[in-house]
C-alpha cells in the first residue's frame, strides 16, 4: 500500500469523530484515496449503494456507475479531481441486485497538513425520485402539448381519442387506457378510444356491461369523482356476471383501474380509464393530471358533438334546398311536359298545327328538365366537381338559369384553374348563390360570370344588370351573401360586394394562391 493511502486511511479510520458522525449522517459518505479508491463508506453510502456491509477498501463508487454512464462518469471525475477541484454530478448507477438508482455525488479535495492531496472527502445523495418526477413532468408537459394539437374539428373521434389514450400511456405510470362515452340522459355507455388493452377485450366488457355487472365508470360519473379500483382481476374471476372477461385475466399486466370522470360543464360525457400493474396506484399528482387531461377530452368531445349535429343540420337544410330546386324547376317542367301532351292529344284529329305547336312546346319542356335534372344530379354528388371541374359545374349552372329563367347569360370561364379541391367547392358554391339571388332576387335580364386564374389568385365575378340593392351595410337579410363572405375567410380569401338601388349587383370572390401554386 501506498504511503499516500496509508495516510488517508490514517485520517479518517483512525478519527472516532468522523466516524461517529459519518455513521450518523442521513447522507451517504465516503473517502477516497488520491485515485478516487474508497477508504471508507458509511452505512447511508452503503445503503444507497445496495450493499450490506463497508465496501472493501479500494473499491471506487465509479465502479457502480450505470455501463453506458461509465465513460463519461470516468472523464468529469478525471478532470476536478486530481487537481484537487471540486466535484458534482448526477448519475445512474446499478447495484447488485440489478436495481437501477440515480445519484449526486458531491467530492472536496482532502489535504495533508502541508497541504498535499490526500484524496478527497464526499457525500452521495438517491435522488431517484427528484429525477423521476422531473422526467415524469416533462413527459406530461409535452402530452399536455401533443394532446392539444390531436384536438383538430376535422378529425373523426374515434381517431383524437385513441391518440389521447395512447398518449397517456406513455406519460403516466398506467400500462394502458381507454376512453368510455356514456349518454348523460339515458346513461348507456359505449368505447371509443384505447391503447394496451388486449384485442377483444372492450367487446367482452361491454357484453358484462349488459349482463348487468356493476360498472366502476358509472359509479364515478356518478359521484363526478376519480374511483380508484384494486384487485381488479380477483374481482373479474369472482363475478359470473363478467364470465366473457374471465379468458381475459391470464393475460392482464394490471391489477387496478382508476376512473376518471370526464366532464363539460357539469354535464357526464364519459371517463378515463387508466390501468396500472399490480402494487401500483396512481399518485395523487398522477390524479390531478389526468383530470386536466379529462377537462381536455371532454371539449374535444363536445366540440365532435357539435360538429356532428351542425352538419346534421347542414344535411338536412341541403335536402330542403334541393327539395325546393326540384318543385320550383323539375316539378314544374314535368307540369309543362303533362299539359303540353294533353294538348297534342287533344288536337292530333281536328288542329294538326296546333298539335305540331304543342309539340314544340313539350320538346323545349323536355329539353329544359334535362338541363335542370343535370345541374342537380351534379349537386348531388360531391365527387363531380373533382372528376368534372369547376368551370364544367358552373357553366351547368348558367345554363340551368338560361333553360328555367329565359335570361341571357354570358360566360366567360376560360380554363380549369389548378387549384386545390377545397378552393374550387367554395368558389362554386360562391357563384352557384350569386348566380341564384341574381335570378329570384335581382329581376335582372342579362348575368355575367367570369372565371380567371393566375399564379398569384384565383377569382370569381357574377355580374347582373337587376335592380340592386343598398351595399354599404352588412346584408341584414341576406343570408346567402353571409353565408359567401364566410366561406371565403375561411379559406384566407375576400368577397366584395358592389351594388347600389337600380344598377345592378356585382360579386366578386378572390383567393389567394401560395407562392409556387
Amino acid at each position: 500500500m501506498s504511503a499516500r493511502r496509508q495516510d488517508a486511511m490514517e485520517l479518517t479510520r483512525g478519527d472516532d469523530v468522523f466516524r461517529t458522525l459519518g455513521d450518523a449522517s442521513p447522507l451517504g459518505i465516503f473517502l477516497t484515496d488520491r485515485d478516487g479508491r474508497c477508504t471508507y463508506t458509511n452505512p447511508r453510502y452503503q445503503a444507497i449503494c445496495g450493499v450490506q456491509e463497508e465496501v472493501p477498501l479500494g473499491h471506487g463508487w465509479l465502479d457502480l456507475i450505470h455501463p453506458d454512464d461509465r465513460a463519461a462518469a470516468a472523464a468529469a471525475w478525471a478532470g476536478p479531481v486530481p487537481e484537487g477541484r471540486d466535484y458534482a454530478a448526477e448519475r445512474r448507477i446499478v447495484r447488485p441486485d440489478g436495481t437501477v438508482r440515480w445519484v449526486r455525488a458531491r467530492a472536496a479535495p482532502l489535504r495533508a497538513a502541508g497541504g498535499e492531496i490526500l484524496g478527497h472527502v464526499g457525500t452521495l445523495e438517491d435522488v431517484t425520485e427528484r429525477v423521476h418526477m422531473h422526467r415524469l413532468l416533462e413527459r406530461r408537459l409535452a402530452a399536455m402539448t401533443e394532446i392539444a394539437a390531436t384536438l383538430t374539428v376535422d378529425r373523426p373521434m374515434d381517431a383524437t381519442l385513441n391518440a389521447m389514450a395512447a398518449i397517456l400511456v406513455g406519460a403516466t405510470e398506467a400500462v394502458a387506457c381507454a376512453f368510455r362515452l356514456i349518454d348523460d340522459a339515458t346513461w348507456e355507455d359505449r368505447y371509443v378510444g384505447s391503447s394496451g388493452l388486449p384485442l377483444g377485450y372492450l367487446p367482452a366488457v361491454m357484453t358484462a356491461r349488459r349482463a348487468g355487472s356493476v360498472s366502476f365508470t358509472l359509479r364515478a360519473l356518478r359521484e363526478r369523482r376519480p374511483v380508484l379500483v384494486r384487485d381488479l382481476r380477483r374481482l373479474i374471476l369472482a363475478d359470473p356476471l363478467r364470465a366473457t372477461m374471465h379468458p381475459f385475466v391470464p393475460r392482464l399486466t394490471w391489477d387496478a383501474v382508476l376512473c376518471v370522470p370526464v366532464l363539460y360543464r357539469e354535464r357526464a360525457v364519459g371517463a378515463i380509464n387508466a390501468f396500472y400493474p399490480p402494487a401500483l396506484d396512481p399518485s395523487a399528482d398522477e390524479t390531478v393530471f389526468l383530470g386536466a387531461v379529462a377537462d381536455q377530452a371532454a371539449v374535444a368531445i363536445e366540440t365532435t358533438r357539435l360538429g356532428a349535429e351542425a352538419q346534421d343540420k347542414a344535411a338536412l337544410e341541403e335536402r330542403q334546398r334541393l327539395a325546393r330546386e326540384l318543385h320550383d324547376s323539375v316539378a314544374q317542367v314535368l307540369y309543362g311536359i303533362g299539359v303540353g301532351a294533353s294538348a297534342i292529344r287533344d288536337a292530333l284529329a281536328t288542329d294538326p298545327a296546333h298539335a305540331r305547336e304543342a309539340t314544340a312546346y313539350v320538346l323545349a319542356q323536355a329539353e329544359a328538365g334535362i338541363v335542370e335534372l343535370r345541374a342537380l344530379i351534379f349537386e348531388l354528388r360531391p365527387e363531380a366537381l373533382e372528376q368534372e371541374g369547376l368551370v364544367a359545374a358552373l357553366d351547368k349552372q348558367a345554363a340551368a338559369l338560361r333553360s328555367r329563367h329565359g335570361l341571357a347569360v354570358e360566360a366567360d370561364l376560360g380554363p380549369e384553374p389548378a387549384v386545390a379541391l377545397p378552393v374550387k367547392a367554395a368558389l362554386y358554391r360562391v357563384g352557384q348563390e350569386a348566380l341564384r339571388n341574381a335570378a329570384r332576387h335581382a329581376r335582372a335580364q342579362h348575368l355575367r360570370v367570369r372565371l380567371a386564374a393566375t399564379p398569384a389568385a384565383v377569382v370569381l365575378e357574377v355580374q347582373d344588370d337587376g335592380i340592386g340593392f343598398d351595399g354599404r351595410g352588412t346584408y341584414p337579410g341576406h343570408l346567402g351573401l353571409h353565408s359567401m363572405r364566410e366561406r371565403m375567410e375561411r379559406l384566407g380569401g375576400r368577397l366584395e360586394v358592389e351594388s347600389a338601388p337600380g344598377r345592378g349587383t356585382r360579386v366578386r370572390a378572390e383567393v389567394r394562391l401560395p407562392a409556387g401554386g
